[in-house]
């Protein structure tokens, strides 16, 4: 295949990869939104069905909850995952940032069977505990979801540093556009205020920077004469 069609393709898929990630994140606000908002109102004209609305505010924030989680999950692994393979192809530098998906996914796949095996640990002490056994089984499945989810988030974390983070970096060492850097700086300065308690907003700027590039990026190399 043409190597420019093949950039213009990776380029493509990561463009809509951080759209989607945008939309997933609206899709929780609007969760949170509509959930607050149900169940006070139902509060205020409804008193007596406090339950009620508990149930209903809770039924729609999981709801979703579950669909940005999957929006998100998709935009990661099909579309941003594919976008850095394509441009794997054309610039070998941005192998490492296709290996940074991978480590992602190795992460989660190590959370989620931590939680299975520690869960299964805990319902085996659960019953001993109901034989009057020792407790032990209950233990051990928290100290597994605790080591375990510690070692897959530190695999995910690795790896999104080098999706997004050295993924910046390298868009803008082949684009030439600031607003990579800038979303590069953002996303590390976010990592720093992991220890504050309030991560997350300057990766969702970092994440509508990529977007705005990566459209000016995917503009340019589609016009007849790229700049």
């Amino acid at each position: 295949m043409d190597p420019r069609i093949l950039e213009i393709d990776g380029v493509s898929q990561l463009k809509t990869g951080f759209l989607y990630l945008l939309i997933s994140v609206v899709v929780a606000l609007v969760g949170v939104a509509a959930g607050l908002l149900s169940f006070f109102a139902s509060l205020s004209f409804y008193p007596a069905a406090g339950l009620g609305s508990l149930v209903g505010a809770v039924a729609v924030f999981v709801a979703a909850l579950v669909a940005a989680v999957a929006i998100s999950l998709y935009a990661l692994f099909s579309k941003i995952r594919g976008g850095m393979r394509i441009l794997s192809q054309v610039d070998g530098g941005f192998k490492i940032c296709y290996t940074g998906t991978t480590l992602m996914i190795v992460g989660l796949l190590v959370v989620v069977l931590g939680l299975v095996v520690g869960l299964a640990a805990i319902a085996a002490g659960w019953a001993s505990l109901h034989m009057a056994g020792p407790p032990f089984g209950m233990l051990s499945g928290l100290i597994t979801i605790f080591i375990v989810a510690l070692i897959g988030g530190v695999i995910y974390f690795v790896g999104e540093i080098l999706t997004f983070i050295i993924g910046a970096f390298k868009l803008n060492g082949r684009y030439n556009n600031s607003l990579y850097m800038v979303a590069g700086i953002l996303y590390i300065i976010d990592i720093a205020l992991i220890i504050a308690g309030i991560s997350g907003i300057l990766t969702l700027v970092g994440h509508i920077l990529m977007y705005i590039a990566l459209r000016d990026t995917l503009d340019k190399l589609r016009s007849p004469t790229p700049s």
